[in-house]
């Protein structure tokens, strides 16, 4: 199903997929830009979100050298830890909440 949309920029008519990112077939400027503002703000917030909730793991990596990656090993572990036993905790006053 297509339909046809004026352009904001150039006052021409061309068809819309009535999909955000959709050009004007004149000028190629966006012929919604309201609803492109609106998808890339959904889209910062979760990424927002995703930053906020996330847990940074020690990175291991290959080409590091032995001992860099030992003491990496040992600091991911006691990270792992950290949270297994945080986690428990979360859980425990859930399930004595009721």
């Amino acid at each position: 199903m297509s339909a046809s949309r004026k352009c904001p920029n150039c006052g021409q008519w061309s068809h819309w997929n009535q999909n955000p990112t959709d050009r004007c077939e004149h000028c190629q400027s966006v012929l919604d830009p309201v609803a492109v503002a609106r998808q890339q703000e959904r889209e910062e917030r979760r990424q927002e979100e995703e930053e906020r909730f996330s847990i940074k793991f020690i990175e291991l990596n290959p080409d590091d050298p032995w001992y860099t990656q030992f003491f990496k090993r040992i600091g991911l572990g006691f990270q792992i830890a950290f949270v297994s036993i945080v986690s428990f905790l979360l859980w425990l006053i859930a399930l004595l909440a009721g």
